[in-house]
């Protein structure tokens, strides 16, 4: 779903200094991280983020809790934003632009082969509310103007993902970073003033899942690749363990506000960008990062339809047996998914990188 390896072709030493606004700044934690290959941690926190998407899901079918695990999806937009704006911004300065047809083929062969294949299937399995919407990467509006779920729903946060990275490379290829800067910021305080409108004129449900809702967490990320290319290092407070466990009570405290809990997560990626902790850089949380994708778009399908055509109802087993059975489950499909269809088109994807460095453009 996102990209997690920086496809370093331009010499690191000339890169490093183009982060760097100041040399004698000091060690800037998060940029030296950026620039590495695979970003530290990365894996691990989409990896995260995918299995508590599925427990909260199957967590509302077993009926056994309820908890705000939707906020994975928050966490998913934010890395997207951080990852994507940072390798345009480095495709910039090693060779002087964006390549935006080879960006849009790349993100098509990122993401769409395993995406209508799982539609296939659940369209195989009988239809299901908003197949067509969701086809054409409309799910978001399905959901916030119907109210209807199905085995695909989850698959509405593409939908924003796809038309947001329709726009976002002609504004960085076009302005400076200054500019880049204030139209992000200009964002993140309109879009909560949005949102308070609409909830007051009754369509609260609506500003959940719709597109032009939920711009926030993708522009928070696409921020901080700004600001780091513009020399910012987070100050020492903000990487500082204490900070984060606080803004996460906070955010536990003041769950429903999804404003406060989208900086609390954005602080977290900051952190655990600059240091990343051995738990999510260990083999099964990085296995289940590079699984994240089809375990993402497969898991409802696999609970709904396919145990049950193999095993019968899975509600005939206590919960504390069937969910985890269940998560397992899930799990071995995903897997399936990502070897047999991800992983050719990922080692095509990654022909259709700019070879031939070009003179640096000035912002």
């Amino acid at each position: 779903m996102k990209i997690l390896t920086l496809d370093d072709q331009s010499p690191r030493i000339e890169w490093r200094s183009l982060v760097r606004a100041d040399a004698n700044a000091g060690p800037n934690l998060l940029a030296d991280n950026l620039l590495k290959r695979e970003i530290p941690s990365l894996f691990g926190l989409r990896g995260i983020a995918a299995l508590v998407v599925v427990v909260y899901h199957y967590c509302l079918d077993w009926k056994v809790c309820d908890f705000p695990g939707y906020y994975s999806v928050t966490l998913f937009f934010e890395l997207s934003g951080l990852l994507i704006t940072w390798l345009m911004l480095k495709e910039i300065d090693a060779f002087g632009s964006v390549d935006r047809k080879q960006f849009y083929l790349r993100r098509s062969l990122r993401l769409f082969p395993v995406f209508y294949v799982v539609w296939a299937i659940c369209r195989l399995s009988g239809a299901f509310a908003g197949s067509w919407a969701y086809f054409f990467y409309l799910g978001d509006y399905y959901t916030a103007l119907t109210g209807r779920y199905s085995m695909l729903t989850s698959a509405w946060s593409l939908g924003v993902e796809e038309k947001f990275y329709l726009i976002w490379p002609q504004f960085v290829v076009r302005l400076g970073l200054k500019r880049l800067t204030q139209i992000l910021i200009a964002i993140l305080i309109l879009e909560p003033l949005y949102r308070g409108v609409l909830t007051l004129a009754g369509y609260e449900y609506y500003t959940h899942f719709a597109f032009e809702t939920n711009l926030d967490p993708i522009v928070l990320g696409c921020l901080i690749a700004v600001l780091v290319k513009r020399g910012w290092s987070p100050p020492r407070w903000m990487i500082h363990p204490a900070s984060v466990v606080f803004a996460f009570a906070m955010g536990v405290v003041w769950w429903r506000s999804s404003e406060l809990v989208t900086f609390v997560l954005g602080l977290a990626l900051i952190y655990f960008v600059c240091k990343p902790p051995r738990a999510l850089n260990n083999a099964v949380v990085r296995f289940l990062g590079v699984i994240s994708y089809s375990l993402y778009l497969c898991h409802e399908y696999a609970s709904s339809v396919l145990w049950p055509m193999l095993f019968g109802p899975a509600h005939r087993l206590p919960s504390y047996v069937g969910m985890p059975l269940e998560i397992l489950f899930a799990i071995a499909i995903a897997t399936l998914l990502h070897y047999a269809v991800e992983r050719p088109f990922l080692r095509l994807k990654g022909r259709f990188h700019p070879r031939s460095p070009q003179p640096a453009k000035a912002n």
